[in-house]
């Protein structure tokens, strides 16, 4: 009996310690699975990060070949923009001269004008004067005329008369060659000013012409020297995150400085 009952003890006790075996090992198999599924989640963990990194770092390259790309833009850009202000100070001062060219023209023009207009006045007066010069010179041949057809009262004193006649009359043309001849070289010299005034005025047109074409071309460099300027304004903006880096126009150096 007490065999018996010592047999059914050891029995139980068996049963017990089975029971808390397999309770161990299901419970490590559980920890066990529970464990490669931790792993597998932390492998699987690891490689997507390892992905996102693996782009994170393409998306870092492709943003500094944009910074590099940007910042040769902007050196690019700075330097045309210096060259344009040349340019435009160039053509400024170029202008400026061509204004101070065609105010003086103009002056001499003015002048010219003045002096045309008095060389005409005196040429027309000289023209009044030859004109009674003329009819005094016919005047006194008609008087000449008149004596020589007066009798011959006395043979002496015809003689002394032609020859008084025929002295007056050789001073007259001399004295209207003399007109002539002034007349001539006046005229000359009224031909020449008139032919200066006329290469002065075209002189004045072909300054004009070369002014208009100087303010062109610097309305051309002005609307250039805009849109250089407003793409310089929008290649300072990041296209990744939109960011404003003009502030990154004051760390690259100026080319025009010594302006």
């Amino acid at each position: 009996m007490i065999r018996e009952q010592l047999k059914g003890s050891n029995f139980m006790a068996l049963n017990e310690n089975q029971k808390l075996f397999l309770s161990l090992i299901n419970e490590y198999a559980a920890e066990k699975s529970q464990g490669e599924q931790s792993v597998v989640v932390l492998k699987k963990r690891t490689e997507e990060l390892r992905s996102e990194l693996e782009v994170a770092n393409v998306e870092l390259e492709n943003v500094k070949r944009v910074k590099e790309t940007t910042e040769q833009e902007l050196k690019g850009c700075e330097v045309e923009l210096s060259l344009n202000e040349t340019a435009i100070q160039t053509l400024e001062a170029r202008i400026s001269v061509l204004q101070g060219e065609i105010a003086s023209v103009g002056s001499e023009l003015d002048s010219l004008k003045v002096e045309g207009g008095a060389t005409r006045d005196q040429f027309i007066n000289h023209l009044l004067d030859l004109n009674k010069k003329i009819r005094k010179f016919q005047d006194q041949l008609s008087r000449k005329n008149a004596i020589k057809s007066v009798g011959n009262a006395t043979e002496g004193s015809h003689e002394l008369e032609g020859d008084n006649t025929t002295t007056s009359s050789q001073s007259i043309e001399e004295r209207l060659i003399k007109v002539m001849i002034q007349l001539a070289n006046e005229e000359e010299e009224f031909l020449s000013a008139e032919q200066i005034q006329s290469q002065n005025r075209q002189t004045l047109i072909n300054l004009e012409k070369r002014k208009a074409v100087m303010v062109m071309m610097t309305s051309g460099l002005e609307m250039s020297y805009g849109r250089l300027s407003e793409e310089l304004l929008k290649s300072c903006i990041c296209p990744q995150c939109f960011q404003d880096n003009t502030e990154a126009l004051d760390n690259i150096p100026q080319v025009n400085e010594a302006h």
